[in-house]
């Protein structure tokens, strides 16, 4: 009897050893390879999150320029000009700012809002923060007379947003030109919006009313457009 009692326990016994064989934690091996895995797939995670942000980011610019253009077109078209003098937004900060910039050297996006033309948030670069520059451009190189064009600028962008812009937005417009000009900053306007057309180098036109000049803007024309920084500008032009 004695006997069978001491096999039953050792049997006990071995049952438990084998079990708690089977509920060992984990080694440091295996830590250090769940550890990687969750560090790959976080890191997959955030670039793409970058990437949606970025697609937001040009999406929205995009809408928004959109809707300056069909407003300013609005707004001014039975004059016959845009106001070449008002040359900058950048002073721009706000509503109260904007209510208060009235008369003919008024920033162009302040007398779109003050007509009810558009509202703030459309007037507005949301990568650099800035309100949108605007000018009134002659057509033609040389020309005098009613300013008949206007331009908008788009400061402030990575080379990457430059790039992705130019491929969304820029065959939309009759005039496209990379420059540099960081946010806060307001890069020189061209001279027309005739400007002989360049596809080389990381800014230059890109598109315009020239007579070779209303060319498709293409993956193979912004691949090399854009510095590697955060102070690319793109200018944007419309009769």
């Amino acid at each position: 009897m004695n006997n069978f009692v001491n096999k039953l326990k050792a049997k006990i016994k071995s049952n438990r050893y084998v079990e708690l064989k089977k509920q060992r934690g984990m080694s440091l091996l295996e830590v250090i390879i769940v550890l990687g895995i969750i560090g790959t797939m976080a890191a997959v995670v955030v670039v793409l999150a970058q990437r949606a942000f970025t697609n937001k980011d040009i999406t929205d610019l995009n809408d928004n320029t959109n809707s300056v253009r069909v407003a300013t077109v609005a707004a001014f078209e039975s004059s016959g000009s845009y106001p070449s003098a008002a040359t900058t937004a950048t002073a721009l900060t706000d509503m109260a700012s904007i209510k208060a910039a009235t008369g003919s050297t008024a920033p162009m996006v302040a007398t779109l809002v003050n007509l009810g033309q558009i509202s703030m948030n459309e007037i507005k670069n949301g990568i650099s923060g800035d309100f949108f520059t605007m000018q009134g451009i002659q057509l033609v190189k040389g020309a005098t007379g009613p300013t008949r064009g206007f331009a908008l600028v788009v400061n402030g962008l990575d080379q990457t947003e430059c790039r992705s812009f130019l491929l969304q937005s820029g065959n939309q417009w009759d005039f496209v030109a990379v420059d540099t000009a960081a946010g806060g900053v307001d890069p020189a306007m061209p001279d027309s919006l005739s400007e002989p057309v360049t596809t080389t180098g990381a800014t230059g036109v890109r598109r315009s009313l020239d007579t070779s000049g209303q060319v498709e803007i293409t993956a193979a024309t912004v691949v090399d457009s854009c510095e590697d920084s955060s102070d690319n500008a793109i200018i944007l032009g419309s009769k």
